[in-house]
């Protein structure tokens, strides 16, 4: 029976996908931190592996016997005891060369749309480099760059940074500068589905070209961020007066937040990012795995009871 080992079991997009390969015929293992916090995974019958990409060493005894690895873990905001180099990027690459040595058939990487060689975007430059360590290793593999992921069960996406600034100024929404940085907002479950098909093609199911080894994914639709915010304020059936704050003050008021709110709606990073699109083309979930994704404004609904 083969063996598909996944790293970030317990997170964001990990908590939707494991359910789903449980129904297949395949042995999962899940790569965990803590058994105790993976209580769940266990209940479910799945097998855990103690480890941490920082670690080399547990890495190599969790990737005994396993034949794929779909390599989930990153961090989007740093703490003292993780940055964005640390997990993003030679955690990455602690992984691969675990799998390499473990004679692993194949890795699935999920990196992010807008991965990119720049340093100074952090957060993509990172997962920039866990990529460059993926292409490198002469493994099979295949790397997902989806833009920004929306669903249930995450506290720190996109989307829920909206809701939390709408939620710390509660007569006006915040609008970084001109609010036209455009977006590809993608439904978690439209990732899973993208995932499942991508384990799929190794039984002849898809059969990507090199060239397409590395695969943008987003949803049906280019949105600005003002117009992801007016869907957020339509679905939430809130008022919000729309106020632009200069993208300078915005960066003033970020620095604060930062040093006196433990959990800031915005950290300097990712408002750096709204310097750039983070779209792909429209058909690319359709052209890559033949269906067409879910828009933003018809999966908002678990918003209203968050």
């Amino acid at each position: 029976m083969a063996i598909i080992l996944v790293s970030g079991g317990t997170g964001f997009v990990g908590s939707h996908l494991v359910p789903k390969l449980t129904k297949s015929e395949e042995k999962i293992k899940c790569l965990v931190r803590s058994f105790t916090k993976a209580k769940a995974l266990r209940e479910q019958g799945i097998e855990l592996a103690l480890g941490d990409v920082t670690d080399p060493q547990s890495l190599r005894e969790a990737m005994q016997g396993v034949d794929t690895v779909i390599h989930l873990v990153a961090i989007i905001r740093e703490s003292k005891k993780a940055t964005f180099n640390g997990v993003n990027a030679q955690g990455t690459k602690n992984m691969v060369e675990a799998a390499r040595a473990s004679s692993v058939k194949r890795f699935i990487h999920m990196s992010a749309l807008g991965a990119s060689p720049n340093p100074r975007y952090r957060y993509t430059y990172s997962k920039w480099q866990g990529e460059e360590a993926v292409r490198s290793s002469n493994l099979d593999y295949i790397i997902f760059r989806p833009s920004v992921i929306f669903g249930q069960g995450f506290g720190y996406s996109f989307i829920d940074s909206m809701i939390r600034s709408l939620t710390m100024f509660p007569f006006i929404a915040p609008v970084p500068g001109s609010g036209k940085a455009r977006f590809q907002p993608i439904w978690v479950e439209d990732v899973i589905s993208c995932l499942i098909r991508a384990l799929e093609s190794e039984k002849g199911g898809l059969g990507m070209e090199e060239s397409e080894k590395t695969c943008e994914i987003g949803g049906p639709e280019h949105l600005s961020y003002e117009e992801m915010l007016d869907t957020v304020i339509h679905v939430l059936g809130i008022r919000r007066v729309k106020v632009h704050i200069p993208v300078p003050l915005m960066r003033l008021a970020v620095i604060v937040m930062e040093r006196v709110v433990s959990d800031p709606p915005v950290t300097s990073v990712e408002l750096a990012q709204l310097d750039l699109d983070n779209t792909t083309d429209l058909d690319s979930v359709e052209r890559h795995f033949g269906f067409k994704p879910l828009a933003l404004n018809q999966g908002l609904g678990y918003i209203k009871s968050s």
